[in-house]
């Protein structure tokens, strides 16, 4: 399973790698992805494809249109609850 820490810089690495804005910004954890204009709705849409694909876990239509989506740091705590404990 996978750290916070890990999570967070695999967010990182996607928006970077995908997203124009967010390679060309400089952008902390806990900054807004929304607000900046770093993503758009089809890129929520693309993110949370990422995160179901890239983490095995299943996000809710609510969970995408929540406050969930607003950072890095918001994003990695979505991903941890929804990571399997091992146990």
């Amino acid at each position: 399973m996978p750290t916070t820490a890990e999570v967070k810089d695999d967010i990182r690495r996607f928006l970077q790698q995908q997203f124009a804005p967010a390679r060309e910004a400089g952008f902390s954890d806990s900054d807004s992805l929304l607000k900046p204009g770093l993503i758009d709705s089809f890129g929520v849409l693309e993110l949370m494809t990422f995160l179901e694909q890239h983490f095995g876990v299943t996000l809710s239509d609510d969970e995408m249109l929540s406050e969930r989506f607003e950072s890095i740091n918001s994003l990695a705590e979505l991903v941890s609850e929804k990571l399997p404990t091992g146990g």
